[in-house]
């Protein structure tokens, strides 16, 4: 009896042993300059030495021929750490695309959509591309966008997207809660912001998580199917910036902010293949001082004195410094910038003539975003309300969502070019398609009618206001009709128009073309 339970030990043992390398393995390639920029590692490309690269737990660097080689195990995404003066692959959202999800047996059958079985490359390359002007950086931070329909991700088109297009950025950073518990519009956003055409490097939020991932691993399975991994860093020029998940999941929907094991063995490591006189800057959603870890945290800066933190998650604005007695333990307190959020009010409020939420932000102030410039030892921020500044011109396309009470039959764009007359001439370009002419007509503004039919309905959240006048005659209006093979989806939508008496003014909206569908639609709950 004895020798048949002693048999059956060991062969429990070696069958755990064996269930155990099976989920582990190595995994090597290289990263290499792509001068044919094919996306393949090509005979003669050089490879690019003391590249960092992660499995979210270990940190290696490339050798000097850019060959690496790190552990993986099931449920682990293995992903490169961009070095400075270079850029990793961009999808057409401008994310990048340099890390791979190793999930044999895919994500669990969740509320929301994760991965597919998927096993990672070996050996997995990585292509790089020379990103110049790194010393100089253009930064946008973009508070909680907080989007929970397809509504909710038209004005965030309007109130950051088509503003940002006016100018250049580096990148881009959205601060979490991407989405309001509604992960389906991952997609959708990353093709709004994708429009602006600058790297886009998202944060986790607590409303971005899979709430029916019992486990800490399944948090994030929807996240890590649009976006990578949910934590990771990167590097432009002398500064160094990491993205942290600080949302530690509770039961009943509930989390607190904390930084999980791996997590800090990541940032660990990582520290340790960045120079000591690099700036270190912190993006998350939760800020920092309210980190339950943060004092352990804080230990792994020894070595990097110069450090800044920026979050969302407050729906309120304001800088904190972060000391001692806050938890932060080591070298100089942190500046750190709290950026609100560019929902606002959770796009609560009266719509204004463009049909955009007011949405004032509970502290007071009108919703917007950041722009940080850093620039050697030299930092400066703006922020940019999200108001009607000085555009020349709006353009119309047709509302068609959940939460809109009136139905526009009418399958045309229209633009309102303020100084504009009767010999302007004005075009207009639907995605990468050609430039059309517009049609002149005299008739009345499509926002200002919307705004007058829900007045009329007595459809009003604020009865403080004065009623507006009936339509009048716009004489500056152009129009064409949707062409009615356009595939659905969102598309950026480009209008110019010049004139005899020096009109050159250009604008840009985006057209959702029959997007009101159950895709985006806040699915129903799986019953038990």
């Amino acid at each position: 009896m004895k020798k048949n339970c002693i048999s059956l030990i060991v062969l429990v043992t070696v069958l755990m042993t064996i269930s155990s390398y099976s989920q582990q393995k190595k995994v090597k390639g290289t990263v290499f300059l792509d001068q044919n920029e094919n996306g393949l590692y090509d005979k003669g490309e050089r490879g690019i030495a003391n590249v960092a690269l992660s499995n979210g737990r270990d940190v290696v660097l490339t050798n000097k021929n850019g060959d690496y080689k790190i552990k993986v195990e099931n449920d682990q995404i293995v992903f490169l750490i961009k070095p400075s003066g270079y850029i990793p692959k961009l999808s057409e959202d401008f994310v990048q695309q340099a890390y791979q999800v190793n999930k044999p047996n895919g994500s669990p059958n969740l509320h929301f959509k994760g991965a597919a079985p998927t096993t990672i490359q070996n050996p997995l390359n990585f292509p790089l591309y020379k990103n110049a002007g790194e010393d100089t950086l253009k930064i946008g931070l973009i508070g909680d966008t907080q989007t929970k329909t397809i509504d909710d991700v038209y004005y965030l088109s309007k109130v950051v997207a088509e503003k940002m297009m006016d100018e250049e950025y580096d990148f881009l950073v959205p601060l979490g809660d991407i989405t309001y518990d509604n992960l389906r519009l991952f997609e959708p956003i990353k093709d709004v912001l994708g429009k602006v055409q600058a790297p886009v490097y998202y944060v986790y939020g607590n409303h971005d998580r899979n709430y029916d991932g019992k486990d800490l691993k399944y948090r994030d399975e929807t996240y890590e199917n649009s976006f990578g991994p949910s934590y990771y860093a990167f590097n432009y020029g002398s500064h160094s910036f990491i993205a942290l998940n600080n949302v530690f999941p509770k039961p009943h929907h509930n989390y607190e902010a904390r930084l999980d094991d791996d997590q800090l063995k990541f940032i660990e490591g990582y520290l340790s293949t960045v120079p000591q006189e690099n700036d270190v800057h912190l993006l998350m959603h939760i800020p920092l001082e309210q980190l339950i870890n943060l004092k352990e945290f804080s230990q792994l800066f020894k070595n990097h004195p110069k450090v800044h933190a920026y979050a969302g998650h407050t729906h309120t604005q304001f800088f904190e410094t972060i000391k001692n007695e806050d938890g932060w333990s080591v070298n100089a307190p942190v500046e750190e910038l709290v950026a609100g959020a560019v929902c606002g009010s959770w796009w609560h409020g009266e719509k204004d003539i463009f049909g955009i939420p007011q949405a004032m932000m509970s502290d007071g102030t009108p919703k917007g975003y950041w722009v940080m410039h850093l620039q050697a030892d030299e930092k400066k921020y703006e922020y940019k309300v999200s108001e009607p500044d000085n555009r020349q011109m709006h353009i119309w396309t047709p509302f068609d969502f959940d939460r809109e009470l009136i139905d526009f039959e009418e399958r045309k764009i229209v633009a309102n070019v303020y100084a504009g007359n009767k010999n302007t001439e004005v075009q207009i370009k639907i995605g990468d398609g050609d430039w059309l002419p517009m049609n002149y007509v005299e008739g009345f503004d499509p926002f200002y009618e919307r705004l007058f039919t829900l007045q009329k309905n007595g459809v009003t959240l604020d009865q403080n206001t004065l009623k507006i006048g009936k339509p009048r005659k716009s004489y500056h209006l152009w129009e064409i009709p949707i062409p009615k093979d356009l595939e659905s989806g969102i598309h950026l939508i480009q209008v110019r128009a010049s004139n005899d008496y020096g009109l050159d003014v250009e604008g840009r909206s985006m057209l959702f073309n029959n997007t009101n569908n159950e895709q985006y639609f806040i699915p129903k709950k799986k019953k038990k």
